[in-house]
């Protein structure tokens, strides 16, 4: 008899042995979505400019589902979901660009721009989750 590994949990009702996906909640037999990598980081933005992130991975599986989190004025306490329009975050002077020439998420690395437009330089922090399917 060959052993086997992993985890299953069976819908109410739903015997585990079975062989149909439908039957079950989880099943690591099959792909499923995971974070592939996260972490935290920040860019210092100069006076009225404005800088591009980037956060390399490696992942062969197409393009990932990323999720971003900025805190745009240090220890504000203030973290938005980016990248979001200007009108959403209020008296915020630094913003995450939100067009599709400067966000961009592919198979090895995801890319975001900053920009500051006040009068002085800035750190922003940020943080971030990069989420796939692994698995057959």
């Amino acid at each position: 008899m060959t052993d086997i590994y992993g985890i299953k949990v069976s819908k109410p009702g739903k015997d585990i042995s079975s062989t149909d996906p439908n039957d079950f909640v989880l099943n690591s037999e099959w792909g499923t979505i995971k974070f592939l990598k996260w972490g935290l980081g920040s860019k210092t933005v100069g006076a009225s400019t404005n800088a591009t992130e980037t956060i390399s991975y490696d992942w062969s599986g197409g393009r990932p589902l990323v999720a971003l989190y900025v805190e745009l004025t240090p220890n504000s306490g203030k973290w938005y979901f980016a990248p979001f329009s200007t009108a959403q975050i209020g008296t915020e002077d630094t913003y995450i660009s939100e067009s599709v020439d400067d966000t961009s998420v592919g198979s090895t690395s995801m890319s975001f721009k900053i920009v500051n437009t006040t009068a002085s330089e800035k750190t922003v922090s940020y943080y971030y989750f990069i989420i796939g399917e692994t698995g057959k």
